[in-house]
C-alpha cells in the first residue's frame, strides 16, 4: 500500500479514506479545497482532505490507523508515504459564515 500512497491522487485518497471510515461506521463529509481540487481536475490543487464529523476522535483515529495515518499534536492525520494530509474541520456545514 506504500508506493500506493505515495502516488496516489487526491480523489483517491478522498475515496480509500471515506470507505474506511465507512467500514468502521463513521460518518463523515468532504469539504474545502479538495472538493474544488477534484470538480476542477486538479486546476486548483488542494494537498489536504478537510472531513467534517461529529463522530468521536478516538473512533476516527483507530479507524485512520488501519490504513497508517497517524493523529498529530496540530490535528491533523499524517501517513510518511503520502503527501496529502487529512484535518477534521469544525461543524457544521456550511457556505460562507
Amino acid at each position: 500500500m506504500n508506493q500506493k500512497l505515495k502516488d496516489i491522487t487526491i480523489k483517491n485518497l478522498a475515496m480509500l479514506v471515506g470507505k474506511c471510515l465507512k467500514q468502521s461506521g463513521l460518518d463523515v463529509v468532504l469539504v474545502g479545497g479538495a472538493c474544488v481540487s477534484i470538480y476542477t481536475h486538479n486546476e486548483y490543487e488542494s494537498f489536504d482532505l478537510d472531513l467534517i464529523s461529529y463522530e468521536p476522535k478516538n473512533k476516527i483515529i483507530k479507524a485512520l490507523k488501519e490504513i497508517g495515518f497517524q493523529f498529530n499534536s496540530n490535528q491533523t492525520f499524517t501517513h510518511k508515504d503520502c503527501k496529502y494530509f487529512i484535518e477534521f474541520v469544525t461543524p457544521p456545514i456550511c457556505v460562507g459564515n
